[in-house]
């Protein structure tokens, strides 16, 4: 499939490009440029493309790196429960594409995509204001279809190892329409609670070990699932529970 053979849903856009330095870069961009949301951005390659605390993300040839810019209409604040929302589209996504396989599809907290426990996909969410000071928010997905990259922290994978065969276009398909659906019913925060036990249906079992990987400290626990606002909740040793917002986590 071709990307512009794409059918989006009703009320989006799509701007494609052969390559870009990143998707996320170019949509912030146009968010300072007061470009109304509803677009998604999509490359068929990066040069710099960025993934969480500025780390950089291999994009691979073949790879799907994509990004919706929306106007969310609500506080920042709110608006940081997206990269959830983000993260059902690309979990719907995997399914689609995975039809009648066996392969574990999960998400692991705050938004990467698990194929067989290791990672196939991740999520940077970004925001910006324009000249009216009003608030746009950029949702940046990368998806490893057709390669993976080597010697990471967190073991990789990509879908073409586990027989799941699928081109960046097919692929925005899926996520643009899941992303609809699923915005639909966070409606401007008002339906997060559903988005949150959504999240909580595909994510780790409560109860499992895990270590998290703070700035300058890391702790070991019990995972707890995650508070309104979206933080993970962790057990540790003691009986405490501890509320965590920004970290990485590794299953142990």
């Amino acid at each position: 499939m071709d990307l512009q053979e794409i059918a989006l849903p009703q009320g989006f856009r799509l701007a494609t490009y052969p390559e870009l330095d990143s998707t996320n870069a170019e949509a912030m961009r146009l968010a300072n440029g007061d470009e109304p949301g509803g677009l998604w951005i999509c490359a068929l390659g990066q040069t710099a493309g960025r993934g969480r605390y500025g780390r950089t993300w291999q994009s691979f040839s073949g790879n799907l790196f994509a990004s919706l810019l929306l106007r969310p209409g609500c506080e920042a604040g709110t608006a940081s429960q997206l990269g959830f929302v983000g993260a059902l589209a690309v979990c719907d996504t995997a399914f689609a594409l995975a039809e009648d396989t066996t392969v574990d599809i999960k998400l692991k907290w705050p938004n990467d995509l698990l194929l067989d426990g290791m990672k196939a996909g991740g999520i940077l969410l970004q925001s910006t204001t324009d000249t009216s000071g009003a608030l746009a928010v950029v949702i940046g997905v990368g998806l490893n279809l057709a390669k993976h990259p080597e010697n990471t922290d967190y073991p990789a994978t990509d879908f073409a190892i586990h027989g799941l065969t699928a081109d960046p276009a097919r692929a925005l398909q899926h996520l643009a329409k899941a992303c609809a659906q699923w915005l639909s019913v966070w409606d401007s925060g008002e339906g997060f609670s559903h988005i949150r036990g959504s999240w909580a249906e595909r994510t780790l079992p409560v109860g499992s070990a895990l270590e998290v990987r703070l700035a300058g400290e890391q702790i070991n626990g019990l995972f707890q699932g995650i508070d309104e606002d979206g933080a993970l909740i962790l057990k540790e040793a003691e009986g405490i529970e501890r509320r965590i917002t920004t970290g990485d986590i590794f299953p142990l």
